[in-house]
């Protein structure tokens, strides 16, 4: 009876422990559209040539007002985290110079030598030895 109760109650627990009480999850839709914008004012739109992109445009030229300028390079003189970010991303790139030496190929060399002199009272043939 006892072993019948156990093998009940092992099962059960079994059971349960693959189920899960939590609700299945959905991932939520993007607020974002899923196609470009249409209409007249998108049909004609076209780069003009010579134009720099985003990536090779620098902010100087970006914000051509001198005062924003000024601003601006002040803020990034004196910002501190800036600067620290900066430091971290030099520190990661030593880093990653040092870890990157293991890919290279490596050469050790190990030496050793002993020298052992057998008196002549200890030797079997009567006369020391070093061998």
């Amino acid at each position: 009876m006892n072993r019948q109760l156990l093998f009940l109650l092992v099962g059960i627990i079994v059971s349960l422990s693959g189920c899960s009480l939590s609700p299945q999850y959905t991932q939520p839709q993007a607020p974002i559209p899923a196609e470009w914008p249409q209409g007249m004012a998108y049909k004609n739109t076209q780069a003009m040539p010579g134009t720099p992109t985003a990536p090779e445009l620098k902010w100087e030229v970006f914000f051509a007002d001198k005062q924003l300028q000024k601003i601006i390079m002040m803020a990034l003189s004196n910002n501190r985290d800036l600067r620290l970010a900066a430091l971290n991303v030099e520190r990661a790139r030593a880093l990653y110079g040092i870890q990157r030496a293991q890919l290279l190929p490596s050469v050790n060399a190990v030496g050793s030598g002993s020298k052992q002199r057998v008196p002549a009272d200890l030797s079997a043939t009567g006369e020391s030895i070093t061998m």
